[in-house]
């Protein structure tokens, strides 16, 4: 059985509230992040149709680390995990945010396939490493889908399905946890 896991050796999630969206917003806008609205529509519009949004925070430190949302659950059980780092941290951050949000998502809803989207054409972008990186499934590339600095780019949808998660995930859940 699957537990919500929220903080591993190196990362603790922390539930977002309405007064972090200004902090959420300054990660977002720092690394650049495509189609950002501006502040006042993102503070006003913050969480909304997500499922789950967290801060990322270094373990033992209140430095904030990065932005990551769960969202577009739908009856097929499919979500979409996003996980937004801030400039210069360690990849081992963002393998651990997308490993405990792929983990609450199978944990507290009856998730059959978790999604993430990139523009990185390959799932190292995801930073599950060489033992675990075999979990991830290219799905499909949406050709010159996003427009951001000065052109289009395309994105690339990678997945892990639940069955991969049971037999792997609480292992990597195991990895992480030192």
């Amino acid at each position: 059985m699957l537990y919500p896991h929220t903080e591993s050796g190196q990362v603790v999630l922390r539930p977002a509230r309405e007064s972090d969206a200004a902090d959420a917003y300054e990660i977002l806008f720092q690394i650049g992040y495509c189609g950002l609205p501006t502040i006042d529509e993102y503070v006003a519009s913050f969480g909304r149709g997500a499922s789950a949004v967290f801060l990322v925070h270094r373990k033992g430190g209140e430095e904030l680390a990065g932005l990551a949302t769960i969202s577009d659950l739908n009856p097929a059980g499919h979500v979409k995990v996003e996980v937004n780092m801030a400039a210069d941290q360690p990849i081992e951050l963002l393998r651990d945010a997308n490993v405990l949000c792929t983990n609450f998502a199978f944990s507290m809803w009856r998730t059959r396939k978790v999604y993430f989207h990139t523009t990185r054409t390959s799932a190292e972008a995801l930073a599950f490493g060489d033992e675990y990186s075999a979990m991830i499934r290219a799905e499909a590339v949406l050709r010159n889908y996003v427009f951001f600095q000065g052109r289009t780019w395309d994105v690339n949808v990678f997945s892990v399905l639940r069955e991969e998660w049971d037999e792997h995930g609480v292992e990597f859940l195991n990895v992480i946890a030192t």
